[in-house]
């Protein structure tokens, strides 16, 4: 090789080996740069926090609560002041069980003139009062039946089809029914006593003469046989006496003695006292019977010992015959005391009982009416609620159902407008049977609903016409900062609660113990820590890539490194070889000139 070829040599071994610690100060250099990027992308990692998952006791705490009554409340703030006193605000939760809520949309609403209608049911206007009616009660048995309903002229129907009229029960109506009012002149025996003791007969009477005693049969026989109204009678120890003559038909003979009187219906005052006293004083008139029966018993045995006032045996019978237990100024004696006893009668107290008895009657038919057909049928009036529509559940109710109906209605209408607000055409219901309970449940539209809604030619409207119904509903109302006093057990655990109404009278209650989780923030705590592990997860995936894909460049870089590591060596060893070639040369060159 000549000198020229291995100086040229050399040069292009020298640029190579320049090239060769270049590239390799680059890929060095490179190489840096990517430990500076692991170096950030572990820093990273260690900058990096770990999700926690959330803890339950974190979301968990101590609720204290109370009942009073239908009312849960659930404490939610306890402020001490010292002494035993706390300000405390609570929560009272109760179910309203008449609340109204949405109840969606309905099927098609048809308007005619005549209301609105969901299929054949019409629609009734809520709060619309019932036709009101004048309603016939029979009184029976003290009870009070269903009613009939009066037309203008005080008639009705019953259930047999008979028209029946109502009159008033006016007194003297009352009076026919239960006989006339007890007066105080109907129940004083003296002035017929007086004009009794005022006939000769009475005064024929004498305990002197034979036929004294005659006499007093023939007088006594007014107030027994006279009315012939009866043919026996019998004396308080047992002893019947029969007048014939009634008993066969015969009444005009009614005295036992020969000188019959004749019941020509001329002693209108025998008959007076006679009913007086039967009817009146019963216990008196028969007094009068045992006299006269002793009298009739004394005659029997002394037929002819009377002066010519001897009885006819034809005319009587005595069952039994003890004979005669009086004489006869025994007999005078207390005929003359009998008199005296009923001249001394003193009525009011009967009257007074009697009255009682009349007027205990007459209040049972004041203020009613009575049947015109039969004055004993007694009624009472009311004015009530009638319902004359097709709904066949309004059709069911009574007149009193009626007015509680109604009362509920307006209650409904009250509570739609506070909840929904009045609307300009009101409120309608309609009442649907609940196949479940078998109870008929209100369904409520809205009117505005309706009157806006988009109607077909046929006047139905298929807009969507929500509902209203009855449901439950919770409500709650938070009482704020009130005073109390709560005692602690020897845990310190609250277990009573002292609260004071407006006059500060103190009232006690015990206080439920509850640890209560908050689930729905727990859950959301949940959700957020799954969400931010998801997040680390991604990152720290993403960092480990990036990390793998910067050690497998500077892998690369460490492969191609010692590549020219090595094409450095292999140069050197060249240019060694070539400087010695030029070495040589050049002594030989020296030497050839030196």
């Amino acid at each position: 090789m000549g000198m020229a070829a291995s100086q040229a040599r050399f040069l292009g071994l020298t640029a190579r080996k320049t090239n060769v610690e270049y590239e390799g100060q680059q890929i060095n250099q490179q190489r840096t740069t990517l430990a500076n990027q692991s170096a950030n992308y572990y820093n990273q990692l260690l900058g990096m926090s770990v999700p926690v998952p959330p803890s339950v006791a974190d979301y968990t705490k101590t609720v204290y609560s109370f009942n009073d009554g239908a009312l849960t409340n659930t404490i939610t703030s306890l402020m001490a002041e010292g002494n035993g006193s706390y300000r405390v605000s609570y929560l009272s939760s109760w179910t309203d069980d008449f609340a109204v809520a949405s109840g969606g949309s309905t099927s098609i609403v048809n308007s005619n003139p005549d209301g609105y209608f969901v299929g054949a049911q019409k629609l009734k206007e809520l709060g619309e009062t019932f036709e009101l009616a004048q309603v016939a009660h029979k009184i029976e048995g003290g009870g009070k039946p269903g009613g009939y309903r009066l037309d203008a002229n005080m008639v009705y129907t019953d259930d047999n089809g008979n028209s029946v009229q109502l009159v008033e029960a006016t007194y003297d109506r009352i009076c026919s029914v239960i006989g006339k009012e007890p007066q105080l002149a109907d129940y004083t025996t003296q002035g017929l006593v007086v004009n009794y003791k005022n006939t000769q007969c009475y005064a024929s009477v004498s305990g002197t003469t034979k036929e004294g005693i005659g006499h007093l049969e023939h007088n006594l026989c007014r107030l027994i046989w006279g009315d012939g109204s009866q043919a026996s009678v019998t004396s308080s120890s047992g002893i019947t006496v029969t007048n014939l003559g009634i008993a066969s038909g015969n009444k005009s003979t009614i005295s036992l003695t020969n000188a019959g009187w004749r019941k020509d219906g001329s002693d209108s005052t025998s008959l007076q006292l006679k009913e007086r006293l039967e009817t009146i004083y019963p216990d008196i008139y028969q007094q009068l019977v045992d006299i006269y029966v002793d009298a009739i018993l004394y005659l029997d045995k002394n037929k002819s010992n009377v002066g010519g006032m001897d009885i006819e045996s034809s005319y009587y019978t005595i069952t039994p015959n003890p004979g005669p237990s009086d004489t006869q100024a025994e007999l005078f004696s207390r005929w003359g005391d009998f008199w005296d006893e009923v001249s001394n009668l003193s009525p009011e107290k009967i009257y007074e009982e009697a009255h009682k008895e009349w007027q205990e009657k007459y209040d049972q038919y004041a203020n009613c009416y009575l049947n015109a057909g039969d004055y004993s049928d007694k009624y009472y009036l009311t004015t009530e609620f009638f319902y004359d529509g097709e709904d066949e559940y309004l059709k069911s109710l009574s007149s009193e159902q009626l007015a509680q109906l109604y009362d509920l209605e307006k209650h409904y209408q009250r509570l739609l407008n506070e909840t929904y607000g009045e609307p300009q055409e009101g409120w309608y219901v309609r009442y649907v049977e609940n196949t479940t309970s078998g109870e008929f449940e209100p369904i409520f539209y809205n009117g505005n609903d309706m009157v806006n809604g988009i109607a077909d030619e046929n006047g139905n409207i298929r807009s969507n016409v929500r509902t209203y119904k009855v449901g439950n509903q919770k409500k709650q109302e938070e009482v704020k900062n009130v005073e109390a006093k709560l005692e602690q057990d020897s845990t310190g655990r609250y277990i009573s609660l002292t609260l004071y109404d407006e006059f500060g009278n103190p009232c006690t209650y015990t206080l439920e113990t509850e640890t209560v989780t908050d689930q729905a923030k727990y859950d959301d705590a949940m959700n957020q820590y799954e969400y931010d592990k998801y997040l680390y997860d991604q990152a720290i995936q993403e960092i480990n890539a990036k990390i793998e894909i910067t050690q497998a460049e500077d892998k690369n870089l460490e492969l191609r490194l010692k590549q020219l590591d090595t094409e450095q060596n292999a140069i050197q060893t060249e240019m060694d070889a070539v400087s010695k070639v030029i070495e040589k040369n050049t002594e030989s060159t020296f030497k050839t000139f030196g």
